[in-house]
């Protein structure tokens, strides 16, 4: 499959709605203090690290390999939690910039 098949909304929207949802539950779990993030967390970073194999790594946030590596230490701290937040955040941005840019390379 090409890449520009593999960056179409169809394709990468399921990784980031899956994201939205486990959030979601971090977040409160977070605000509730609980000590049962890790879990979670662990998922979310199964999720995101599947993105990038989706996405097969060409786009790849700044800094990634040692914010994944934080995260993996951390995961229930939640500066972790922010991290991997924003690296869903950063492929998002990189995904729509890639689609762009390979529509442009079309005309």
């Amino acid at each position: 499959m090409k890449l520009s098949q593999k960056l179409t909304k169809e394709s990468v929207s399921p990784f980031f709605e899956q994201w939205a949802v486990l959030a979601e539950e971090i977040s409160n779990l977070h605000q509730n203090r609980c000590n049962q993030t890790a879990q979670q967390m662990m998922q979310g970073l199964d999720l995101f690290k599947a993105l990038l194999t989706h996405c097969e790594e060409q786009i790849f946030p700044m800094n990634g390999h040692e914010r994944i590596h934080f995260i993996e230490q951390r995961p229930g701290n939640y500066a972790a939690f922010r991290q991997l937040d924003e690296l869903f955040s950063e492929m998002k941005k990189k995904i729509a910039a890639k689609r762009i840019q390979m529509k442009n390379e079309l005309l």
